[in-house]
């Protein structure tokens, strides 16, 4: 019994983590212009501190993230969350939005240790054969972000202060900083040696492949989410919030994809991949006609939702197995790639569809994922 309540709080504790990255990933946005008005600064100015947030996860999940292998996992995860807390703390009492970048930074550094050991800890304590339904409990923490924590967050910007949005979250990450030193895996690895080193990692069959797949898979996303709304409201003539409708769909459509994820385990995550990245394909070509009617935009969000969850969880699931002893690390590599789609994505899909349309953006996000799909198709029997 005792067990199994540890195993449960431990469990816990991962979504919260993985929610407080969400929430604090996507929470400036909405109440960009209240942070402005308040630390009495252009936006503009402001949205440096969701870069410098990009930027220190990048740098952080490349070199730090082999922490992950060399400690025991309570220590990485308590430490890491601390820093968080920290970050949201100083955020929540900036006096200027460069102090509000700083604490950002601090934050990203913090998130590119965290998110990397929480998906390693999720992969390494998942029972035999359940690996692709308890990772996608883990990642349920983003669905919440966008279901409730950001509308949330939102809220209290607009009845109160925004500030106390990051200190509720500083509260959140020391809880959740508690929760790990006392149920986290107390023993290190035990292999640290020079194995771990990327350029060895970078050797083994198949790393490079979901690397790429991960890189392209998340460009796409972050790209094309960040147009959806714009194309939306160009298209249809609605307002933000009934855009914004798009966002709670595609949390949603995340969440069926954590309630589906034990199908996966059953038919073999590395088969089934291909398959699933071929239908994500398809919804990105179809995007372009979707969205001339809003109910369809909806319901291609929502289809968005379930494929985004299965490429995520997929690629890090068998970007794990690549190596176990270095998953940490492999791991880490591909939470890099992940916020270097966070810059890139949104630069490439912008120029396109400033250049050309969404129509640019629906079929160039189709051809990378038919490329990834050719990338997993190899693998699909490991």
């Amino acid at each position: 019994m005792h067990s199994i309540l540890l195993q449960r709080l431990r469990l816990a504790a991962l979504v919260i983590g993985v929610f407080l990255i969400g929430a604090n990933s996507f929470i400036l946005g909405p109440i960009l212009g209240d942070v402005a008005r308040t630390l009495d600064a252009e936006p503009v100015a402001v949205t440096r501190a969701i870069s410098a947030f990009g930027a220190a996860a990048a740098f952080s999940a490349f070199f730090l993230s082999r922490l992950i292998d060399r400690n025991a996992m309570r220590v990485v995860l308590g430490g890491a969350a601390l820093v968080l807390a920290l970050g949201f703390a100083g955020s929540a009492a900036s006096p200027a939005w460069q102090a509000l970048a700083f604490f950002q930074a601090l934050a990203g550094l913090a998130t590119g240790v965290l998110l990397p050991a929480i998906y390693s800890q999720a992969v390494r304590s998942a029972p035999s054969g359940e690996g692709a339904r308890t990772f996608g409990i883990v990642l349920s923490g983003w669905s919440l972000s966008l279901i409730v924590g950001v509308p949330f967050s939102a809220m209290l910007s607009d009845v109160m202060d925004w500030r106390l949005a990051y200190g509720g979250l500083a509260a959140l990450a020391l809880l959740a900083c508690l929760t790990f030193a006392l149920t986290g895996d107390r023993q290190r690895p035990g292999s640290v040696e020079a194995v771990h080193r990327r350029r060895d990692l970078f050797r083994v069959p198949g790393v490079v492949s979901m690397l790429l797949t991960g890189l392209l898979f998340m460009t796409v996303f972050y790209g094309t989410y960040a147009l959806l709304g714009l194309r939306m409201r160009e298209t249809l003539g609605i307002g933000a919030a009934a855009a914004s409708l798009a966002v709670m769909t595609y949390g949603i459509g995340f969440a069926v994809g954590g309630a589906a994820a034990r199908h996966v385990d059953r038919a073999g995550p590395a088969r089934l991949f291909p398959f699933l990245l071929c239908g994500s394909a398809l919804l990105y070509l179809l995007l372009y006609p979707a969205t001339e009617a809003y109910w369809s935009s909806l319901a291609a969000t929502f289809l968005l939702g379930i494929f985004n969850h299965f490429g995520l969880n997929l690629t890090v699931l068998l970007l794990a197995q690549r190596k176990p002893e270095a998953r940490g690390t492999l791991i880490g590599l591909n939470t890099t790639a992940t916020y270097i789609a966070v810059f890139f994505g949104p630069l490439l899909m912008s120029a396109l569809y400033a250049g050309i349309g969404f129509v640019a953006v629906s079929l160039c996000g189709g051809v990378c994922l038919v490329v990834c799909a050719g990338l997993m198709w190899r693998m699909r029997r490991a």
